[in-house]
């Protein structure tokens, strides 16, 4: 075996020198600190938001008509609204039907200033035949949505109301802030 081989053989097999293994320890450690940091902010800002952390609303309506008579009045507001002529200050306008399955309605809403899109579903379901409970999902497409206003609850609060369900016979709505965003300021504002 040459010489070569030897040194070769020698350095693979020799442990690392202190400051190496030093080194070593130092970048493990770095990145476990970064992880701790990252975990630790997740959870600091889960804490502040009280809510979710990316713009979005589940809501749950419960109404005193049947759910085919409910779908019926929110598929009919969606079409009146998918005008794109926006009155002043008014969200009443570019909502776009994109399919209904059954017992659920999928819709978009896009915002008339910045454009900004939210995915909206509704889905049915009937305690009885007389009543509707209506389960609703709004959710912004900007992924780095944090904070919305408002507008994800205000996307199907004005289609319960612009279809007249707001009004109806033992019309209950339930949701919070810890999962509708920005929603207890909205609902203030929205109160007489």
């Amino acid at each position: 075996m040459s010489s070569e081989s030897r040194d070769l053989l020698r350095n693979e097999a020799a442990p690392p020198s202190p400051a190496e293994s030093a080194r070593g320890v130092k970048s493990r450690s770095v990145w476990v600190s970064l992880l701790a940091l990252a975990v630790l902010c997740v959870g600091v800002l889960s804490a502040l938001a009280a809510g979710p952390l990316h713009a979005q609303c589940f809501t749950t309506w419960s109404i005193s008509i049947p759910c085919f008579d409910a779908s019926s009045l929110l598929v009919n507001q969606i079409k009146e609204w998918t005008t794109d002529s926006c009155p002043p200050k008014s969200q009443k306008c570019l909502y776009s039907l994109v399919a209904v399955n059954g017992d659920n309605i999928v819709a978009t809403h896009t915002t008339p200033l910045m454009r900004f899109v939210d995915d909206i579903t509704l889905n049915f379901s009937s305690p009885n035949a007389d009543s509707c409970e209506i389960q609703g999902h709004s959710n912004s497409r900007s992924w780095y949505a944090m904070f919305d206003s408002g507008t994800n609850y205000l996307n199907m609060y004005n289609l319960m109301r612009g279809s007249g369900l707001f009004s109806s016979p033992s019309f209950t709505e339930s949701t919070s802030d810890r999962v509708c965003t920005q929603y207890s300021s909205t609902r203030q504002k929205l109160d007489p």
